[in-house]
């Protein structure tokens, strides 16, 4: 009985000390960079420094895995520190899009009445795709195609998250429109992210 509970012990402490793969890394300094930008009052001036701050917070709160991932001189190695910023930015996209927003450029502020109004499109929905994010494709009537993202939730993106929406189906869609790395391309890509739809 007694070896019985030394083995469980071990076996707890093994599953204890296991180091978080690359991804659960990423997700959790997207957690803590997050966090700490949502404490901060960014502004068009201090945005860079602000999630650089943060960054460097969340780094060292995991900083052993970090090493592991990324190396020990991650701070001091511009092409390293380029590869975890897009690693944890893919992250922040998703958990807090406001600040992603801002990364991208965006100086608007929830406060001020500066935001551009959003974009619409009406169509059928022709293609509905679900990989890391989810994007679809609205044909207009005069044949155009718009591809779309989602990287927030909304009233209504349980439409397109619980597949009840289908191909062929009228829709109008709101959108704003956001230029976002893609690491296939190598370069910026202008991307219509949605902010509603609504099954006509």
């Amino acid at each position: 009985m007694k070896k019985f509970l030394l083995l469980l012990i071990l076996v707890g402490n093994v599953t204890l000390a296991q180091k978080l793969t690359k991804d659960q890394l990423a997700e959790k300094l997207g957690d803590k960079a997050c966090e700490c930008v949502g404490k901060q009052e960014i502004t068009k001036e201090n945005f860079e420094l602000t999630i650089g701050i943060c960054l460097l917070e969340a780094i060292s709160s995991y900083e052993k895995d970090v090493e592991k991932y990324y190396g020990k001189d991650i701070i001091t190695n511009e092409a390293k520190m380029e590869e975890l910023g897009y690693d944890v930015g893919k992250k922040m996209a998703l958990k807090c899009p406001s600040a992603f927003k801002f990364m991208l450029g965006d100086d608007s502020s929830s406060d001020e009445d500066t935001t551009e109004p959003d974009l619409f499109v009406s169509g059928k929905l022709s293609e509905l795709h679900f990989d890391q994010f989810l994007t679809f494709s609205i044909k207009e009537d005069s044949g155009k195609n718009n591809q779309f993202i989602l990287l927030s939730s909304f009233e209504n993106s349980f439409l397109l998250t619980d597949k009840v929406l289908k191909v062929a189906d009228a829709v109008e869609v709101s959108y704003y429109e956001m230029e976002l790395f893609d690491a296939k391309l190598g370069k910026f890509v202008t991307y219509k992210i949605v902010t509603d739809i609504i099954k006509k």
